[in-house]
């Protein structure tokens, strides 16, 4: 018995090493050549998107971590979250794009609190951060927003069928196995409604108003780099929310990790073919820079685990 955590462990390690495998393998098949960087408009964009997703990253376990102390009670250290929430964030390279979500479980081994907890918080986290990101690409967009809403409808009609569907069915079955269980488990929950616990679930429900806006921010910055000095601000405004509303749609869509695809049918959608090089080049540029920070993020994780000497003390 005492065998399996280390057995655990070394899976855990070949699983990461796995991930950053097939991320080395997508990011040399992306097509981004040295020569694409020799601007210093692509270059500043780039470094821009990196050190600023790989900072998002790293405080993005914020609301999920609030989530799990609201549900579970416990007092979670961001020091025990962000490490996990990192390294979890590269198992969505993994083949199914779903691995990202199980990855952070590791955070109920580590602090011996329910797996129910933390798959609750994670649903709550994805929730919140597909409201306030479509909150954000409508307010960008205006009067766009209806022209894309019409373009994908029957996906979000079919994803959002397919979900529902799979959610009725698999609370009937629980319901039908684990009644009592269930009961139980939404009473306690009411918990997180609790004075103690309202400030941070509030946290993590407006956390991600912050989050969206600064990812505006920032993807308008890369506009503005790439984009020839006379584009109207207009433009530079509605590709932003272009580029908001694909990521929408990619991360919604399964089998499309990162919206390949996705991000530029958008964003010329938008844009029209008046600036086709210029989308495709600045797709490719944020593709590549999220994927570095990505590793920038996950590093940043393993060096703060490592410097806190992984304590549970708070």
């Amino acid at each position: 018995m005492k065998k399996i955590p280390e057995l655990v462990r070394i899976a855990g390690n070949l699983v990461m090493l796995l991930a950053l495998g097939f991320l080395v393998k997508r990011f040399l098949g992306m097509g981004l050549r040295w020569t694409d960087l020799r601007s210093w408009g692509v270059m500043g964009a780039f470094l821009v998107c990196m050190t600023g997703q790989a900072f998002l990253f790293c405080i993005q376990c914020i609301p999920w971590m609030n989530f799990t102390r609201s549900l579970s009670g416990v007092k979670i250290p961001f020091r025990r979250a962000m490490p996990v929430y990192t390294r979890s964030n590269i198992y969505k390279y993994l083949p199914g794009n779903v691995f990202q979500y199980v990855g952070r479980n590791q955070l109920a081994a580590d602090m011996h609190i329910s797996h129910v907890d933390v798959a609750c918080a994670t649903i709550l986290d994805i929730l919140f951060c597909l409201v306030w990101m479509c909150l954000s690409a409508a307010v960008l967009l205006r009067q766009k927003a209806a022209e894309l809403l019409v373009q994908y409808l029957n996906r979000f009609l079919i994803i959002g069928g397919i979900g529902v569907g799979i959610a009725v069915v698999a609370f009937a079955v629980f319901w039908l196995k684990f009644r009592d269980k269930l009961i139980a488990c939404f009473r306690r929950y009411r918990k997180a409604f609790a004075p103690e616990n309202r400030n941070a679930l509030l946290c993590g429900i407006f956390y991600y108003l912050l989050h969206s806006s600064l990812l505006a921010a920032m993807y308008f910055v890369c506009l503005k780099l790439m984009f020839p000095a006379d584009t109207p601000l207009s433009t530079l405004i509605m590709l932003t929310g272009a580029f908001v509303f694909a990521w929408i749609v990619g991360f919604i869509t399964p089998g499309a990790p990162g919206g390949i695809g996705i991000r530029e049918s958008v964003m010329m959608l938008v844009s029209g073919a008046e600036h086709e090089q210029e989308v495709l080049l600045f797709v490719l540029v944020m593709r590549a820079a999220s994927a570095a920070a990505d590793v920038l993020a996950f590093a940043a994780g393993a060096v703060y685990l490592k410097c806190s000497g992984g304590k549970n003390e708070e």
